[in-house]
């Protein structure tokens, strides 16, 4: 009956066989002797594995209401209320299926919240990590520190700079948190922290990583031409940056690593970039391998989208920014400083080892695309409206997406912004290959989806077709290949030194014009070319998802927005989009469509931030 029961679940896209499966078989451990009971307890299964799969940690029992349920297993359940959600899972307990967390089960109930054991544990680690760790202090000389950062930053501004604060709170804690959006200098800040840390502890194990080997590589670069400006040249600050994979040297299965709690990492200051990107899974691997007495420091956009995988650990603990410190930090980093620093009498105790970064050096106060970002991540429709509306801002166009006409002009305005590389193609050859790289990356068009015309496979075809139409490449007998082809790169292959995002041109191999290759440029300043045949798996890039976008910057950004709403459609998503663009963002989109994925906000059932303010208040 229980699997019969089950198996109607198979028709809903959301479900997989592996969660029928899974519920199945926990539900028969449960040994529920009541039929509803057993159907409530399977159905809880299949809901927590949808919601991690949707990238949440938990599953909420106030989510499961009559609103949120089809209407036809509403009724099988026999509408069940919250009480009666509690009541399954506590005749689950008695056959250890479930427990409070006291004894480990594979189900953990705790806070009105369902966890698998797995993620449970992860949090719980990372909780009290971020509890405890944030309260200690790094001994130092005040006045020898103070004299440090003023020789960091010489400019005497009237108003805080709040670099100068973030430096000043990642050199006093154990644990910095520093969020900032795009231009607010999160790179320039970096490489005064390592300075600082370089000029206190002249023999300190200095490690940069980043999620992905794509925001590693970039911040390798940004972080070179960073310390390259610095006064400090003789420290011999290390830019070279690592994914975390690698940090933690991961084995083939890819679950498991060489570093950990019985093995931490030989390193006494982490930096991690691009820190929204990490799961909650990977944020508690690197923090079981850091040693006690080892730094962390995170940087990154809280508004930013959040990791592929569960968890958004790096939002979590950004919801604790206030617009203050505690009376006695307060008082700590005014005198390091200089600046009358605010005090908040009501913060949490994580709130003095995080900064916000709020002066954006790329977008001034009349920036179309500063003004739009910021209203579309504040979720004001009307302000997006009026700003998308406004001719006089040269920086930013809309197109509505309503007619066949409007997506060719999408195409249209492709073909215009691609023929600069691929006519530097034509005038060039292969004899300066960088210049080709460049031109490539002066231009996107991202996508919110992957499949169909308004996604990344159905739009690159289009493009490629218009492109050979306008001989502007030539596409031989369909085949694959062809000079100007742009490659991204699906799958890290850590042997050619390739990784998940990298991008690349084909074009006839520099002592072989009779064969390709596909030119990449690395974060040395390098450029290597691959045999077609020899790369990982890819796909071209003339359009690219939103997502695959994170941590990039173009001259100029064309997004494109499909005409059916999902929830993956958020403003998270879309501010991601727009601030992707240095110069010029045009958004093509149904205006019903924009004001929904506008009002619209990500999500991420957890319990971090619940459980870090639980303690703050203690």
């Amino acid at each position: 009956m229980l699997l019969q029961w089950l198996n109607q679940f198979k028709q809903y896209s959301q479900v997989s066989l592996l969660d029928i499966h899974l519920a199945n078989f926990l539900t028969s451990k449960a040994q529920l002797n009541d039929e509803i009971w057993a159907k409530r307890f399977s159905f809880l299964i299949l809901s927590l594995s949808m919601e991690v799969r949707e990238g949440h940690v938990c599953l909420s029992l106030s989510r499961l209401t009559q609103q949120n349920i089809e209407p036809e297993i509403w009724l099988a359940l026999l509408s069940p209320t919250e009480q009666d959600w509690i009541t399954t899972l506590e005749h689950a307990t008695k056959k250890q299926v479930v427990s409070s967390g006291e004894q480990l089960s594979p189900l953990i109930f705790t806070q009105n919240k369902l966890y698998f054991q797995r993620m449970w544990l992860d949090e719980k680690l990372v909780a009290h990590y971020f509890n405890h760790t944030t309260l200690e202090q790094k001994p130092f000389t005040t006045n020898d520190l103070k004299n440090i950062l003023d020789q960091l930053f010489t400019n005497n501004e009237v108003t805080i700079d709040w670099q100068k604060v973030a430096v000043a709170v990642a050199l006093t804690r154990k644990v910095a948190i520093i969020s900032g959006g795009p231009g607010t200098g999160k790179t320039t800040t970096v490489a005064k922290i390592l300075a600082g840390i370089m000029l206190t502890t002249p023999n300190a194990r200095i490690v940069t990583a980043a999620p992905t080997g794509k925001a590693a590589s970039r911040l390798t670069e940004s972080l070179s031409r960073a310390i390259d400006l610095l006064s400090f040249q003789s420290l011999n600050i290390r830019a070279e940056a690592v994914t975390l994979h690698r940090l933690l040297g991961a084995k083939a299965d890819n679950r498991s690593f060489s570093y950990h709690k019985n093995n931490p990492l030989h390193v006494d200051v982490l930096v991690i970039d691009e820190a929204s990107m990490v799961d909650l899974n990977m944020m508690a691997r690197v923090i079981d391998a850091l040693s006690t007495s080892a730094r962390l420091i995170l940087l990154g956009d809280k508004d930013q989208l959040s990791s592929v995988e569960a968890g958004a650990v790096f939002g979590d603990l950004c919801a604790f920014i206030a617009s203050g410190y505690s009376e006695g930090r307060a008082e700590e980093l005014s005198y390091l400083t200089g600046y009358f620093v605010p005090v908040n009498q009501n913060v949490a105790s994580i709130t003095d080892s995080i900064c916000l970064l709020q002066k954006s050096y790329r977008f001034n106060e009349s920036s179309g695309i500063g003004l739009l970002a910021n209203a579309v991540k504040e979720g004001h429709y009307l302000t997006v409206n009026k700003l998308l509306a406004d001719a006089s801002l040269k920086d930013v166009q809309y197109h509505p997406l309503s007619s066949q006409q409007a997506y060719e002009s999408v195409l249209n305005d492709c073909v215009t912004h691609y023929k600069h590389y691929l006519n530097t193609i034509k005038r060039y050859g292969n004899d300066d290959i960088a210049l080709i790289l460049d031109k490539f990356a002066e231009y996107r068009l991202l996508c919110a989806v992957r499949e169909g015309l308004f996604g990344v496979e159905g739009l690159n075809k289009q493009i490629e077709s218009l492109l050979a139409k306008d001989n502007l490449i030539r596409l031989k007998n369909k085949e694959t290949w062809y000079i100007g082809r742009p490659i991204m790169i699906l799958r890290n292959s850590a042997s050619l030194g390739l990784y998940n995002g990298d991008i690349g041109i084909t074009l006839a191999a520099e002592h072989d014009s009779s064969k390709l290759r596909v030119y990449f440029p690395f974060a040395d300043g390098s450029i290597k070319g691959f045999s077609p045949f020899r790369l990982p798996e890819h796909e071209t890039a003339y359009a690219m998802t939103i997502h695959k976008s994170q941590g990039s910057e173009f001259d100029h950004v064309n997004i494109i927005l499909p005409t059916d709403y999902s929830p993956l459609l958020n403003r998270s998503l879309l501010y991601t989009a727009i601030t992707r663009a240095k110069k010029s963002v045009s958004i093509y989109a149904e205006a019903k469509i924009l004001e929904r994925i506008v009002k619209s906000q990500i999500y991420r059932e957890s319990g971090l931030a619940e459980q870090i303010n639980d303690y703050s208040a203690q």
